[in-house]
């Protein structure tokens, strides 16, 4: 076997675990010493995607694959993109398959691609050819493996959502009062101690306001960290007026994951919070805290502690929200965030009984047993 097709090999075996934290990096989210170093690791195309419900777009490109920019691919060296992403998805390790769609750029690095052998085979510094549909047209492109061919591409214009323009800067953690309700976005629980502390006492103080009726937290940036950093903010808000139907809204999707599905899970059990968006990238328990060890020519991680932060009965792959909204392309280039629309305008007019089989009996509510299925799924 070539190195790409016995490390694909390796992840799909790691798959088998249904755990997202014991795995693999082959795009250094985790810093250039925890991704692969075989050969053939480091080269991309000279494009970027991004999936949506409705189809893997063409989100970023440059040179030959320019006129590619905004398009929805369709086939991938002449496989169908519906059967290259199931079996990617089959192969790689996480706890349920949003994961998989979370991270379905990553199949077109050629490494993997080739690794996977979901094309016919090739090197993997072989061209890699493109179909896609943009504006009603077909285009086609063949695009040469490079290790600067995520450099200096140009992203597609596109409309802000609204919470992208309430950012204040460069803040990874933000509060902003919209008329008469509070957005907390929280995306990041790996920043410093201190900053966190000082953005959790702003919402803190921004929750005191008369004039706020409803409280929305955005977890659907938030990939992880630090387990810890969540629980003022979840103990808070337990705690105040908030915690009532109708008071409380939770934005939830495939990013939504590890320290993050914690929390998620915590305030699941906890409040009356109503969930929005796409299912959770975790399990509400699962395996976590994953340390590195060293393979021969590749860095790996394995789960250390499981995280039961729902009842040891319930067998969830995910968290799903009560009120589906998925994201479509559409909606991205437009700027339109329908999920936060949505925790905007509810009504919640569910009794306050915390002895409803819907509150102590909450892994078990209609809504955990909806499907989910993105364009690859169908």
């Amino acid at each position: 076997m070539n190195s790409e097709a016995y490390l694909m090999g390796l992840m799909a075996r790691l798959a088998w675990f249904h755990d997202g934290h014991t795995t693999m990096y082959v795009d250094g989210r985790v810093g250039p010493a925890g991704m692969i170093k075989a050969p053939g690791f480091d080269l991309t195309l000279p494009i970027a995607t991004n999936p949506f419900f409705d189809g893997l777009y063409v989100t970023a490109a440059k040179g030959e694959g320019a006129p590619l920019l905004g398009a929805r691919i369709t086939r991938v060296d002449g496989v169908a993109i519906e059967k290259v992403l199931r079996s990617f998805a089959a192969m790689w390790p996480g706890n349920n398959a949003t994961r998989a769609h979370h991270d379905a750029d990553l199949i077109l690095r050629p490494a993997v691609l080739r690794g996977a052998r979901l094309a016919p085979p090739a090197g993997v510094s072989a061209p890699v050819t493109i179909e896609a549909e943009v504006g009603g047209s077909l285009v086609k492109a063949v695009l040469i493996p490079r290790a600067d061919g995520r450099e200096g591409l140009v992203p597609l214009p596109r409309k802000p959502f609204p919470v992208e323009t309430w950012r204040p800067g460069l803040a990874p953690n933000f509060a902003h009062a919209e008329g008469r309700t509070l957005v907390i976005a929280f995306d990041r629980l790996f920043a410093s101690k201190d900053s966190i502390l000082a953005f959790v006492r702003e919402a803190f103080a921004a929750m005191e306001a008369p004039a706020i009726e409803r409280v929305v937290l955005d977890l659907r940036r938030n990939d992880g960290g630090d387990n810890r950093m969540g629980e003022g903010l979840r103990k808070h808000l337990e705690r105040s007026r908030f915690n009532r139907p109708g008071g409380l809204y939770v934005l939830i999707g495939p990013h939504t994951f590890s320290a993050a599905q914690n929390l998620t899970s915590r305030i699941e059990r906890e409040t009356w919070a109503v969930f929005m968006g796409e299912p959770s990238g975790g399990a509400p328990n699962h395996e976590g805290d994953a340390r590195p060890f060293q393979g021969d020519g590749f860095s790996a991680y394995v789960s250390t502690l499981p995280w039961f932060d729902s009842h040891p009965y319930d067998k969830r792959i995910w968290t799903m929200p009560d009120i589906l909204v998925p994201l479509r392309f559409a909606d991205w280039t437009a700027g339109r965030d329908r999920a936060m629309e949505a925790a905007f305008s509810h009504a919640n007019d569910q009794p306050l009984d915390d002895l409803s089989d819907q509150h102590t009996n909450y892994s078990e509510r209609p809504s955990q047993k909806m499907e989910w299925k993105p364009f690859w799924m169908l």
